[in-house]
């Protein structure tokens, strides 16, 4: 499914029978790791570091450590690990969990917002989510979506041998001006760890509508993250410090320099 038409009442019900966390989860076995993507440790303020010149900064699209080096500084998704590799809020404050484990609703920050000051809201959320889950998201493009498949194992629809969804994931809702709701069709407890994939960062689908190559040089990048571009030239790329970040402000450039 794209997306369910959950009536508010049953979303209330929901509500009343939930496990309420706010990132305090266990940390994750090496099982449950191995399908999420690993990236670079932090890079201090105001260093710099050689990289490959042909990057994508989409990181739904990207596949190698370079892009989603990057694109870690630049984007933001709706959790993220900490060192310990445990969820912790970043776009959603919190979250709450159904006894079940089949629903995630997730409550976003207020003041969520993409580099250029508009909101990132529960439509901002769902756009992202259908455009790597399912194929006929007007987002989609032509990717191949490779982080997504590996991760959840499917697309919308797909079915296996025995007919039944290929991926755990049944859709996203909007529920309220500031909550989405995930659900699945059968639970994975690491699902949170998942999510915070450099693969799974909120885009701006606005600037992913309006850039024919998204992501490469000469399209215009909005950011969710701590930074945004303020340079990509022949020497290389410039992230600097984004001042509509909701959390602390870097006060330091990255300088990533091409080998």
């Amino acid at each position: 499914m794209k997306v369910q038409k959950t009536p508010y009442q049953v979303i209330a019900l929901l509500m009343a029978s939930i496990i309420i966390v706010t990132g305090c989860q266990p940390t994750p076995s090496a099982t449950e790791t191995q399908n999420a993507t690993v990236v670079s440790p932090e890079i201090l303020e105001g260093s710099s570091i050689q990289i490959n010149a042909e990057i994508n900064l989409d990181p739904a699209l990207a596949q190698d450590a370079d892009s989603l080096m990057v694109s870690q500084y630049l984007y933001e998704g709706l959790v993220r690990l900490d060192a310990k590799g445990e969820p912790q809020p970043a776009i959603a404050e919190t979250w709450v969990i159904s006894d079940d484990q089949l629903d995630y609703i997730f409550t976003l920050r207020p003041d969520a917002k993409f580099s250029d000051g508009t909101l990132i809201t529960p439509d901002t959320i769902a756009d992202n989510f259908n455009r790597w889950f399912d194929p006929e998201s007007p987002l989609r493009g032509n990717g191949k979506y490779e982080a997504w498949q590996r991760i959840f194992q499917g697309f919308n629809n797909e079915k296996d041998e025995e007919k039944r969804a290929k991926s755990p994931v049944d859709g996203i809702q909007k529920v309220d001006i500031n909550t989405v709701l995930i659900h699945l069709n059968r639970p994975v407890p690491e699902i949170l760890v998942y999510l915070a994939d450099p693969a799974f960062a909120i885009l701006n689908t606005n600037a992913l509508l309006a850039e024919a190559e998204y992501g490469k040089k000469g399209s215009t990048i909005i950011s969710s993250g701590p930074y945004m571009i303020s340079a990509w030239t022949e020497a290389g790329l410039i992230l600097s410090p984004n001042p509509n970040y909701w959390g602390a402000v870097p006060e330091k450039d990255l300088n990533f320099i091409w080998r």
